[in-house]
């Protein structure tokens, strides 16, 4: 929906000229509309002297420009928007932020919607379009691609929907990714802005709200989510301060694949001492690439987990998550993992404290419901009180504002007594 809010100087000159039709988006050039000598700063002088000529029929100057330059004017001083995305790279606004286009994975639409900056996306990739539960309107626009792949995107079409901004990241597989996309973008039009975030790192993720807040004049809906995350982060993290470091509850955990773990600094570790647990292999270094690394079961027997985890992922895709309400994928597969040779020998099995869980409550915007999951696994009687499906129903209803009932529907974690159900 194409915004025009105006200054008090603009408003009575500009109301007729929103009887006109808007026929395409505004060319999103790098510079601030009507800035006449081009020094980033635009002035009430500047501002008068492209309206009038504009109501007289007299200018260059489109109904999208003068507009937009009434909007920096007032609510941005006159000067653009500057931050530094989470690759590092200075990226400035100088407009209004109204088209949109995500190259990423389901995590940034998650965020955006849940910043009610929804409205502003144009398209999405194919990634976004297999979410309809978690946003179903975005999940209606256009595919611009499989997802943040640099080979997989359609160009063509990210260029044909005019986006004034591009949000992408990298993978797994190629945490640079991104540099690609941006440069390609780039190539064929320089004016569009490309921000990377990862929207799923907890080190980022705090700042990357604040700053797509920033973006969309939506401090006020950025500071309700953090004040969401660290509220329910900060109860966990002040029970488990007390407790000694090497008595802290030992945990293997294992993403996507069998027998692949996280080292040392690295993001799968970091959600684990974030519910006060301590990762058996946090002495090996953390590999490149996917940020995982291959053990044997005769290292985990000798490290002697008291806690096993295991994060499934794509492969089992149609098989857990939302609209999912069989937990047959998420039994078996721990089934399969107390059965594993030597594995009867570590505590964790002897004990039953092996758990299996979609990735997804864990990676991703949505991480403290994971992280609140854990610690009540790790310590069950300093937890009693704690409610990881009630956090989960809370931010579905809060912050997506989707009518969805956790009750009811969903499978996400399992373990034959405490959650039999998937929740």
């Amino acid at each position: 929906m194409k915004r025009i809010i105006f200054c008090t100087l603009a408003m009575v000159l500009l109301a007729s000229a929103l009887l006109l039709t808007i026929t395409s988006a505004a060319a999103y050039e790098k510079k601030i509309p009507c800035d006449a000598d081009g020094n980033n700063e635009l002035t009430k002088e500047e501002l008068v002297n492209a309206i009038l000529p504009y109501m007289l029929g007299e200018s260059s100057y489109t109904l999208d420009d003068v507009g937009d330059a009434a909007w920096v004017y007032a609510y941005w001083d006159g000067k653009p928007k500057t931050i530094v995305d989470s690759a590092d790279r200075t990226v400035t606004i100088y407009r209004p932020v109204e088209r949109v286009v995500i190259a990423y994975w389901v995590d940034a639409a998650i965020t955006l919607k849940a910043l009610k900056a929804e409205d502003t996306v144009v398209g999405v990739t194919q990634a976004i379009k297999n979410e309809p539960i978690l946003v179903p309107e975005l999940s209606k626009l256009p595919s611009v691609g499989l997802g943040p792949i640099p080979d997989a995107l359609d160009y063509e079409k990210i260029l044909e929907l005019e986006p004034d901004v591009v949000f992408t990241g990298g993978t797994s597989l190629n945490p640079t990714a991104y540099m690609e996309i941006a440069e390609k973008i780039h190539s064929l039009d320089p004016d569009i802005a490309v921000l990377v975030f990862t929207f799923c790192d907890p080190a980022l993720y705090i700042e990357e709200v604040r700053k797509a807040g920033y973006i969309f004049e939506r401090e006020e809906e950025a500071e309700e989510l953090i004040d969401f995350i660290e509220g329910h982060l900060n109860t966990i993290e002040e029970r488990v301060s007390d407790i000694d470091p090497d008595n802290r509850t030992k945990v293997y955990f294992e993403f996507f694949f069998d027998f692949y773990t996280g080292g040392e600094g690295g993001v799968y570790q970091e959600y684990i001492e974030m519910a006060g647990g301590r990762n058996v292999f946090s002495d090996i270094p953390e590999p490149g690439g996917c940020g995982l690394v291959e053990v044997s079961s005769e290292e985990i027997i000798e490290r002697k987990p008291e806690v096993i985890l295991h994060h499934v992922g794509m492969a089992y895709a149609g098989k857990t998550g939302y609209g999912i309400d069989d937990v047959t994928a998420l039994r078996e597969k721990r089934e399969k993992i107390m059965e594993r040779p030597g594995f009867s020998a570590i505590e964790a099995v002897r004990s039953g404290r092996v758990y299996t869980l979609d990735s997804s409550v864990v990676l991703g915007p949505i991480y403290p419901v994971g992280v609140s999951y854990y610690a009540k696994w790790f310590y069950p009687e300093l937890f009693e009180d704690l409610d990881p499906n009630a956090i989960h129903q809370e931010y579905l209803t809060k912050f997506l504002r989707i009518d969805y009932d956790l009750s009811k529907h969903g499978v996400f974690v399992y373990h034959p007594e405490q959650h039999p159900d998937g929740r």
